[in-house]
């Protein structure tokens, strides 16, 4: 992989490296607005777009959903991308290197939220990209003494971000370009079925028939893109969106972790081996409807404690110690009913019909695949012995997927080498505040992800992919609370732009060399993908 010597470069390029020996230091304006301020506003300004009022929520294509895309768009622009929204309302930027041939290293992340959701998930791997995307440019124009070829800048970051033109920003990439997707749906709020934009971009929507998935008020997908899109023929135009997975060189995405391992370890930072497998049911149950006074308890036919049995069912099966035959606690297999639909749901009424989730994930395939099997064996005896009726539908399946050894080395790579960025963008007390999170860099480790990530759905057409997490508050997410420290989000920034840099920019091209064979990843890497 030809990239930049990095640690050479940005000893060059960054006094900032004397605070190492003990000299003060003030950080570099425009570095610490692009990686630092700029970032952490833009996170702030988009959880005020909302469809409720007191609370996140965005959606597939409601109003707050399309204010979102148009911001990121403008914030796309800001950097010198080349924009454009597709069908599905995917928001894509993107700078087409200076030499002719060269490969696209794909950065994506949602923009959709759960009800009531957080300001983190999905924004952060959106606005940390564009963050580390300027920041490998200026960085770059520091480097090269390009600086003056800016054009006249807001004075602060409350004025304006800063914004690099469309033309200075190709020239500067020489090794490959850069292609940034903020994801339309992720989350599955509307249509009970994930991915959908991750799913468009690599091509395979139409494969999953999630054209006709349906909404809360039976509109299809289809449907919504003719009525609400505006498409004509949304199969013809959904097949067109695929991006030839012979243009990307790789995927990276960054993500709030969504647990408590990394805040546990006191780092800002981890990488991610790789993804556990998922599968999501929906499980019908119909009995008969009656008077709650005159029907015997012998003859009810009762679907709402029917499935209340196999609620009991499921997470008794999930929780068998392995003393006893249960999977082993590292499979981090966990089993979820996370909605139930009783009808009539009247107090005075036998229920007649009742539905509800099942989300089952695991580390490895096998397992998950293991305990769904059983899952549909309790609900055939189950219902069969209380005489109702049940049905299961599979709403998803993801299986567990592997991150590209090559990508996951060198994101611990370039993490390790963001120090002397970092200390070029926060101030003495920021780090002094957050005490540790220089260190932190020195020793990434190596995570498992048990929740689902656009990754998963890119990885089906393009495999080399990596993604990196962030440390967040409490291991708290899809929620209010859901928080993480600003110094956090620039050193999340600095490490990927350390990695673009090198990926794209660096005028130094050499090998990874020394760097990437010392470099202090956790050697949990090789373990975690053999478990996977």
């Amino acid at each position: 992989m030809a990239v930049s010597r990095l640690l050479i470069t940005i000893a060059m390029c960054w006094p900032a490296l004397r605070l190492a020996v003990g000299e003060t230091h003030e950080p570099d304006p425009f570095l610490r607005r692009a990686l630092h301020l700029e970032p952490n506003k833009h996170l702030q300004h988009l959880a005020t777009i909302s469809d409720t009022e007191g609370s996140l929520a965005r959606t597939f294509f409601s109003p707050a959903h399309r204010r979102a895309a148009e911001q990121i768009k403008s914030w796309m622009q800001d950097i010198g991308m080349q924009t454009w929204i597709d069908a599905v309302g995917n928001v894509h930027g993107r700078i087409k290197a200076s030499r002719d041939g060269t490969q696209a290293v794909l950065l994506g992340s949602h923009y959709d939220t759960v009800l009531d959701g957080g300001a983190y998930d999905g924004a952060l791997g959106i606005i940390v990209g564009l963050a580390a995307v300027k920041g490998m440019l200026l960085t770059e124009m520091v480097q090269r003494g390009w600086l003056d070829r800016l054009p006249p800048q807001p004075a602060n970051d409350m004025d304006g971000d800063i914004v690099i033109p469309p033309t200075l920003a190709s020239s500067l990439l020489t090794h490959g370009s850069v292609h940034l997707v903020a994801f339309t749906d992720e989350e599955g709020v509307r249509f009970q079925s994930t991915f959908l934009g991750s799913r468009a971009v690599v091509g395979t929507l139409l494969d999953y028939n999630m054209l006709a998935s349906r909404d809360r008020s039976g509109k299809s997908l289809e449907q919504v893109l003719q009525d609400e899109g505006g498409v004509t023929d949304p199969r013809a135009e959904v097949a067109s969106l695929a991006l030839d997975p012979a243009t990307i060189s790789e995927y990276v995405e960054v993500h709030i972790e969504q647990g408590p391992v990394l805040e546990s370890r006191g780092l800002p930072l981890g990488i991610v081996a790789g993804i556990a497998g998922q599968t999501r049911l929906w499980v019908q149950v119909n009995g008969t409807q009656g008077h709650a006074g005159t029907v015997p308890m012998q003859n009810r036919r009762d679907a709402l404690v029917a499935a209340a049995e196999l609620i009991t069912t499921l997470e008794a099966l999930c929780t068998v110690p392995e003393s006893e035959g249960g999977v082993p606690e590292e499979e981090n297999l966990v089993c979820t009913v996370g909605e139930v639909k009783v009808w009539p749901g009247a107090s005075n009424v036998i229920s007649g019909h009742t539905g509800f989730s099942v989300d089952i994930r695991s580390k490895t395939d096998p397992v998950r695949n293991e305990v769904v099997r059983q899952v549909l064996q309790a609900v055939e005896r189950t219902c069969h012995r209380r005489g109702v009726h049940c049905e299961v539908e599979r709403k998803h399946d993801a299986e567990a997927v592997l991150s590209d050894p090559e990508v996951l080395k060198n994101m611990g790579v370039a993490a390790s080498l963001a120090k002397p960025l970092l200390l070029a963008v926060l101030t003495q007390e920021e780090i002094q505040r957050n005490s540790g999170i220089l260190e932190g860099l020195q020793s990434v480790p190596v995570l498992v992800s048990g929740a689902g990530h656009d990754a998963m759905a890119i990885a089906e057409r393009i495999p080399k992919m990596g993604m990196m997490f962030v440390r967040c508050r409490g291991g708290v997410s899809h929620s209010p609370l859901e928080y993480m420290e600003p110094e956090d989000v620039t050193a999340s920034a600095a490490a990927l732009a350390v990695y673009l840099w090198g990926r794209l920019a660096g005028s130094m091209e050499a090998e990874w060399d020394g760097a990437a064979s010392t470099a202090p990843v956790d050697s949990a890497a090789s373990k975690a993908r053999d478990e996977l």
